[in-house]
């Protein structure tokens, strides 16, 4: 299923603006444990302690997009972390929105690349208070700049893009295009969402090396699992499902 340009109505959200702050994960969770589970997003114009996937530090100066969406859910624990496919979507529909010419792709499972550079990464979080279970996407945009020391080249949407998007703007085309995502998922599941994803995928089918903590092996990425691993076929013709760690495409 793909966006066929109809949305859904967003719900009225609510915005905690914030000039500098550590996290803005790190903020949501401090809400959800005093029971507030939004739906709303924390926009900070910079992050002291901004986090990556796997503990990394994420660099956050002033200029880029940094925020956390925390919503409430009812899908079971073990569906949570298909969220990240959910919120990948999003953050891939809304970047074309402000840059129809961007060629941008999704790498698993939840980076989104522009002419493959990492423009953009999520951390996703889940946990659950007074029987309500929630879940937060910790995104992080770069607009106007890119970090130089990291794993994956990167790239910023200013050296690709004339007009210059504002934190705002873009905050507006992803409470849009996750919405629509979100509703999908929610509604008919992880199918069309696993369709969309592999229709934006960078590499599947394709070459890809997988790191993981304890080993590193090379093969061919396959398929998008249902529950979300990344099917990769290896020389010897076995098939292992990655769950986990940094897959390079190429």
């Amino acid at each position: 299923m793909d966006w066929d340009g109809s949305t859904e109505p967003v719900p009225e959200l609510r915005i905690i603006q914030l000039d500098i702050t550590g996290s803005t994960n790190a903020d949501a969770r401090k809400l959800a444990a005093e029971a507030d589970f939004g739906p709303l997003w924390i926009i900070a114009d910079q992050q002291t302690a901004g986090r990556g996937r796997h503990g990394r530090n994420w660099v956050s100066p002033k200029g880029n997009f940094y925020g956390s969406f925390l919503f409430p859910t009812e899908k079971p624990t073990a569906q949570r972390s298909l969220y990240s496919f959910v919120i990948a979507l999003g953050i891939y529909d809304a970047l074309k929105a402000v840059c129809a010419d961007g060629g941008f792709e999704l790498k698993w499972p939840n980076d989104v690349l522009l002419d493959g550079a990492k423009i953009s990464g999520m951390l996703l979080e889940s946990g659950s208070q007074h029987h309500q279970p929630w879940v937060i996407a910790g995104i992080g945009i770069n607009l106007i700049s890119f970090p130089d020391d990291t794993p994956y080249p990167a790239a910023c949407l200013a050296e690709h893009s004339e007009t210059p998007v504002e934190p705002h703007k873009m905050l507006e085309a992803l409470s849009e295009k996750i919405n629509h995502w979100k509703t999908v998922f929610d509604g008919k599941g992880f199918g069309p969402i696993r369709t969309a994803w592999l229709e934006r995928a960078a590499n599947v089918p394709g070459p890809v090396t997988v790191r993981l903590p304890d080993e590193t092996f090379e093969g061919e990425a396959r398929d998008l699992e249902l529950n979300g691993a990344l099917q990769v076929r290896l020389a010897n013709g076995t098939i292992r499902q990655v769950h986990a760690g940094d897959v390079f495409p190429g």
